[in-house]
């Protein structure tokens, strides 16, 4: 019968395994570490052969294994040293070793240890430093990570009904292809190791028709073979150019022309100070704007609202207000879902400037796909938002030269903070 203390550690320590038999603990230096070592015997649980099946088995010494295991303290690992039972068949001499459901057969690192290790690759943390407070080496938490492959299925059964598409910059900054279901759950579809046509297409090529069918929404950016794809392989699926998309294109070409403008005068002219400061006014919604809440504007010597601080500024140069106009139109418009307006916003009468031109003829190109922006629920922002996660994840890890473990440790990112949500 075990002692209390034999019943303490073993509940500390988390065994379940009723052959293990505790004899004590002791501290002993290894390499310069100090390990705190418990002492196990594990007795072999049955008196039947293996191979011959008789009731003939006879003790045939024990064989030490120390076994890593987990601890609450970094700075003093913890180390199982176990005596393993052998026995021996009298029947077809036949030897056969304890073994503990507290480690695999043949390994000396302890199934918590795994598991740990495991959990903990769903956090925003380098190898090294995971192998470090796990006191394993660097090369076995890449070898758990390439037992991962059921966590990134390269064949599924189905597609989401409705899905964003995009890229992201990865190994040898080299850009993937990327595709989520976009609605609740925003799981990860597919990882592609390029954004190759015909990659894309094989890919989806390879679900039948009818499951392509299925397909109703893909939100999408600019992209034009993206496009191209979707209609050819989705036959019933509605192409949403992203809203996100939209707004900053056209805030980058009133950016340029701003800048443009500003750089036409002195650097210690009101008009040069106008254009150059607060500029982040001109693009914030027109409806967002105060026309009652005054501030000092130190940079134009002058008490204002922030919708005067945007008028003084459009005054400088008429285009520019036209650019100025045409931008908050669509911006407003495509906020309200308001088709028909959005539709008249893309054909401005005023003479907007060449920046402006090209973002509009490029809408206009798109025109069906741009209204159903303003039309569905679904955008792109999702995608931005697991795009920002991968980010991290390789600057954190200070790039990837493996594919494969770039794909798992986004996976198991995902993981976590779909964890951390429903939590």
């Amino acid at each position: 019968m075990m002692t209390s203390d034999t019943n303490f550690i073993e509940f500390a320590l988390g065994i379940k395994d009723s052959n293990l038999i505790f004899r004590g603990y002791f501290y002993k230096f290894i390499r310069l570490i100090k390990y705190r070592v418990y002492e196990f015997t594990l007795i072999y649980p049955d008196n039947v052969c293996p191979e011959c099946h008789q009731r003939q088995l006879v003790k045939f010494g024990f064989s030490e294994v120390n076994t890593k295991f987990t601890a609450d303290d970094a700075s003093h690992p913890v180390i199982l040293r176990i005596h393993k039972q052998r026995v021996r068949c009298k029947n077809c001499q036949h030897t056969q070793l304890a073994q503990s459901p507290i480690v695999q057969k043949y390994c000396h690192i302890a199934n918590k240890v795994r598991n740990k290790v495991i959990m903990s690759l769903q956090d925003d943390r380098t190898l090294d430093c995971i192998a470090n407070d796990n006191n394993i080496s660097p090369s076995t938490v890449n070898r758990y990570l390439d037992q991962s492959r059921a966590i990134a299925p390269l064949i599924k059964q189905e597609l989401p009904i409705n899905m964003a598409l995009d890229e992201f910059r990865g190994v040898n900054r080299q850009l993937h292809f990327i595709c989520i279901d976009n609605d609740g759950n925003h799981k990860i579809q597919a990882i592609l190791p390029d954004r190759y046509k015909r990659t894309i297409e094989n890919y989806f090529l390879s679900f039948p028709l009818q499951e392509r069918a299925r397909v109703k929404t893909i939100s999408m950016d600019l992209n034009s073979y993206y496009q191209e794809i979707a209609r050819r392989l989705f036959p019933n699926a509605q192409i949403i150019i992203d809203r996100f998309h939209v707004v900053a294109m056209l805030t980058r070409a009133f950016n340029q022309y701003r800048a443009q403008v500003m750089k036409r005068f002195e650097k210690t002219s009101r008009n040069y100070r106008l254009l150059k400061f607060s500029w982040r006014l001109y693009l914030v919604s027109e409806e967002k704007l105060s026309n009652v809440n005054e501030y000092y504007d130190r940079h134009i010597r002058q008490r204002v609202t922030s919708n005067e601080r945007v008028d003084l500024g459009l005054q400088v140069d008429e285009r520019l207000m036209a650019d100025y106009n045409v931008m908050q139109s669509i911006m407003t418009n495509l906020s309200h879902r308001d088709m028909d307006g959005l539709t008249d916003a893309l054909y401005p009468s005023e003479q907007i400037s060449p920046q402006m031109t090209i973002v509009i003829k490029t809408l206009r190109q798109n025109l069906e796909y741009v209204l159903n922006a303003s039309q569905f629920k679904y955008s792109n922002g999702a995608m931005e938002g697991i795009n920002r996660m991968i980010k991290q994840i390789q600057r954190t890890a200070f790039g990837f030269r493996n594919f494969d473990h770039m794909v798992y440790r986004i996976y198991y990112r995902q993981m976590a903070q779909k964890k951390n949500q429903v939590a």
